[in-house]
């Protein structure tokens, strides 16, 4: 068994590429991309068209002032009793809100059509003022007296005459109704007026002749004859009334006092009873001095002092029986007191029960008196109220006119009103945009994919170091694989064993965007023709290997050689940028200061010390290798055939090929005269 199948037995390596799950994940993104951009389409181009083909309309405004005189002259006519000027805000808003309900109304609107057929412009086949009202709107200016006209339509000259004829139209038939209105107003004032003078007239006699028949000499209640001669007697009544309480109340305390045998009459109430206690006082008093003088003895001897003692008993004796005759002298003539004020009462109980029929009969008729005066004084005021707003409506008729001013008169429109073509596209586009991701997510839900296989377990090489040792048999050394380069021990070689794992997937270099290119050619210096090669798709052992006869004088062409022959073009920058030629066609093309060609090391070298220079990121691992593959990607990109790669590239390795064919675009693939062989980073250096 050969070296290469005891190598292949051994690391039993299983190195194809599982290719399915790219390819679908390829189909299931073109049948996305499908789903989308059909439905997108299919709900974009009609917004688009619905959009772009709406007419555009415009929209002409005018301002007006309407300035309220007064109240409206029926509002005054139908309310009498409302202020006659009729100033207040809820007037001029009542008003102001009226007019403009006129000016949108059937009959200006058909003086507003004619003018539009005279001046020609007129308005479609139809009904005309309908049109108009559907075109033109007023609207109040909120806390003003302006009102607002506004028209839109897709005639701009048209909405300007309208406008401007509406105005002229309205401010006409607002003089002509407000003059007809006031007079007939002013008329129906006058007439009210005498209509209830004559009924205040006819009222006044009336009431002056209900009073005379019912004898009621005076419109107070009780300046009347029946009245004060009731109110008399009932005062006379209670006099009476208290008078015999006053009397019964004296008749019982006298009985009382004579069945007590002790009590007297007062001194006030009878004279001679007060004459004899006043005599027996003086009598005591005269004894009384005399004590004080004389011994008792004395007293009891002297004459004068015994009479004075006999005429005080005889006064007290005298007392006594006066006591008893007053009290039975008092008791009649209380008695006869308490019957004439009983009689008294009696009396006026009488009188005044004959006089209550009269009163009730003069209360009705007071009553309706008062009834007709009350009638009267709302007929006087309702009639002073008619002859006053008569008399301001004469006098104040100018004033009371509505003010019409036009503040801003209607032109010509200039851009559109609406609609918003660019807003509405935008919100198509994005409806179009959206619809078309929910369409996707849709038909991606009833198309779930199996679960992809797990991918194929890396496995490490390791290669026994008997393999590399010199001398073991099992080495074929380098007769034994012809090509093959020695190689250290514990790795493969280059060729031979290692040629079992070319189908294996290998990772591509990295690639540099155009951007980053450029910065490496600009920063490059002297390097910058190999960056250029480099970038062109050569290898690294092509580069090293150029001679001076492979690149003419004018630098149109470059010849390559080795096992990958192929004639380059050259863009016109590059061939400033080559080395100064030595004449000597067999001198390397790309030398060092001593005239040595350059090696591999050397060009890499160069190639990180320009990405360095550039600021690259990840500087370090630009390879003459990235840049190659920059190159080819570049042309695979495009769409490049394969089988021309090699007339500009040479020719990739297998596993190169199959990371390639990743990069190219789906569909047929085209020519080298289809595409732009050199990329934006070299046609202008």
């Amino acid at each position: 068994m050969n070296p290469l199948s005891r190598l292949r037995s051994y690391l039993e390596l299983d190195v194809t590429p599982d290719l399915d799950g790219e390819a679908a994940t390829r189909r299931s993104n073109r049948r996305r991309l499908r789903v989308f951009l059909l439905v997108f389409a299919l709900v974009l181009i009609p917004g688009l068209l619905w959009n772009f083909l709406r007419p555009a309309e415009y929209m002409a405004t005018a301002r007006v002032q309407i300035t309220p005189g007064g109240a409206l002259p029926q509002q005054q006519a139908a309310q009498p009793g409302a202020p006659a000027e009729g100033s207040g805000s809820g007037w001029a808003e009542t008003e102001l809100l009226t007019q403009v309900q006129k000016l949108t109304s059937r009959p200006l609107l058909e003086k507003v059509a004619e003018t539009l057929r005279i001046q020609g412009h007129p308005l479609p086949d139809g009904d005309a003022p309908v049109q108009l009202q559907e075109m033109i709107r007023a609207v109040p200016v909120n806390g003003t007296e302006v009102v607002e006209l506004q028209a839109v339509g897709t005639r701009p000259e048209q909405l300007a005459v309208a406008l401007n004829s509406l105005v002229e139209a309205s401010r006409g038939e607002m003089k002509t109704s407000y003059d007809a209105a006031a007079t007939e107003t002013l008329a129906q004032a006058r007439r009210e007026a005498e209509r209830l003078g004559r009924e205040v007239r006819e009222r006044r006699a009336q009431l002056e002749a209900f009073r005379g028949q019912n004898e009621l000499l005076s419109p107070e209640r009780e300046e009347n004859d029946a009245v004060a001669r009731l109110k008399g007697l009932s005062a006379s009544l209670n006099t009476a009334t208290e008078k015999a309480a006053v009397a019964d109340a004296r008749l019982r305390a006298l009985r009382e006092t004579a069945a007590s045998g002790k009590g007297s009459l007062a001194l006030k109430d009878d004279p001679a009873l007060a004459g004899l206690v006043q005599q027996g006082m003086q009598l005591r008093d005269q004894i009384r001095e005399m004590e004080r003088v004389y011994t008792p003895a004395f007293m009891e001897m002297d004459p004068r002092a015994r009479s004075l003692r006999a005429r005080l008993a005889e006064t007290e004796r005298l007392i006594e029986a006066q006591r008893v005759n007053g009290l039975q002298t008092a008791q009649v003539a209380a008695q006869e007191e308490l019957s004439q004020a009983r009689k008294t009462v009696e009396q006026l109980q009488a009188q005044i029960a004959a006089q209550k029929a009269g009163l009730q009969k003069f209360s009705s008729r007071f009553t309706q008196a008062k009834s007709l005066e009350e009638d009267l004084a709302q007929l006087e005021r309702a009639s002073r109220q008619a002859m006053e707003r008569a008399a301001r409506l004469e006098a104040s008729e100018r004033s009371r006119e509505p003010v019409y001013t036009l503040l801003e008169s209607a032109h010509v429109p200039r851009a559109p009103f609406r609609p918003d073509y660019l807003l509405d596209g935008t919100i198509v586009f994005g409806v179009a945009f959206g619809l078309g991701l929910l369409a996707m997510w849709f038909v991606e839900l009833f198309h779930r994919q199996a679960p992809a296989r797990a991918p194929a377990a890396t496995t490490t090489v390791i290669v026994p170091p008997q393999w590399g040792a010199p001398g073991h048999p099992a080495n074929p050394g380098p007769a034994a694989l012809p090509g093959a380069a020695p190689f250290a021990p514990g790795m493969l070689p280059a060729s031979g064993p290692a040629a079992m794992l070319a189908a294996a997937p290998q990772p591509l270099p990295r690639e540099l965007g155009q951007d980053e290119a450029a910065a490496l050619l600009a920063a490059a210096g002297e390097a910058r023709f190999a960056v250029a090669l480099l970038l062109l798709g050569l290898t690294t052992e092509e580069l090293v290997a150029l001679r001076e006869a492979d690149l003419p004088a004018d630098g149109a062409r470059l010849q390559v050689g080795g096992p990958a022959r192929r004639v380059l073009a050259l863009p016109a920058w590059l061939a400033a940028c080559r080395p100064a030629p030595t004449g000597a066609p067999d001198a390397p093309l790309l030398r060092d200061a001593s005239g040595a060609a350059l090696s591999a090391a050397d060009v890499e070298s160069m190639l990180t010390c320009a990405a360095l220079d550039a600021g690259l990121a990840g500087a370090a691992g630009i390879s003459a290798e990235a840049l190659r593959h920059t190159g080819i990607a570049w042309l695979v990109r495009q769409g490049l055939r394969f089988s021309e790669l090699a007339g500009l590239v040479g020719r990739p390795s297998a596993e190169a090929l199959a990371g390639y064919a990743d990069l190219a675009p789906d569909g047929p693939k085209r020519g080298l005269a289809e595409i732009e062989p050199l990329m934006p980073a070299l046609r202008h250096g």
